[in-house]
């Protein structure tokens, strides 16, 4: 990423480059960087830690991370969701076929769109993100996974966050309308947080 720091370059794409570890110096951020498509490739908790100081400052301008079909696990998605907490550039986040990503990973993903520990909490959540994609696993033989549920969830919070725009004010104010003020939706977050 040294070589991008003056670069034009807006999309990098390297999908299947057999890329399995990253290295990014924070004083070489590419500043214009927007989309970075690092799909089917090895990349795992330590490439995550890595990717994290691109979204990272008031500077990001990172707006699609496409980490599908790596080696991405909890870890990896704690990792990408402390440092999401705070940015306000990444509007899609594709983590699709990573195999290592739990239940638990996907909860914490959830948390971090919409958090229902308490109304500030929600307030709080990520209202940037538009598109969070995770994998989870269908099973045939049940009727509706636990993943399944969580990603249903998350689609919820994200559509928020797209209707709203860039007003994330307006999307806080929804996500509390939507499941701090509806016991029924709450109780469902409750069990799933």
């Amino acid at each position: 990423f040294r070589a991008l720091r003056d670069s034009p370059i807006k999309i990098l794409y390297c999908a299947s480059c057999g890329i399995d570890s990253i290295e990014i110096d924070a004083n070489f951020i590419p500043p214009n960087l927007i989309w970075l498509y690092l799909r089917q490739n090895s990349i795992s908790t330590d490439g995550c830690r890595e990717l994290a100081k691109l979204l990272q400052g008031e500077d990001a301008t990172l707006t699609q991370l496409h980490l599908e079909r790596n080696k991405i696990d909890d870890d990896g998605v704690e990792i990408l969701v402390d440092v999401l907490r705070n940015n306000k550039s990444l509007t899609t986040l594709d983590l699709l076929e990573n195999d290592g990503i739990s239940d638990q990973g996907q909860i914490q993903l959830l948390k971090l769109v919409n958090d229902i520990s308490c109304i500030k909490a929600t307030l709080q959540s990520n209202h940037t993100l538009r598109k969070l994609h995770v994998k989870y696993d269908t099973d045939p033989s049940n009727e509706l996974e636990l993943g399944e549920i969580i990603q249903g969830q998350i689609a919820i919070a994200t559509g928020i966050n797209e209707r709203s725009g860039s007003d994330t004010k307006l999307a806080g104010r929804e996500k509390v309308i939507h499941t701090q003020l509806n016991s029924e939706r709450r109780a469902q977050l409750c069990r799933l947080q």
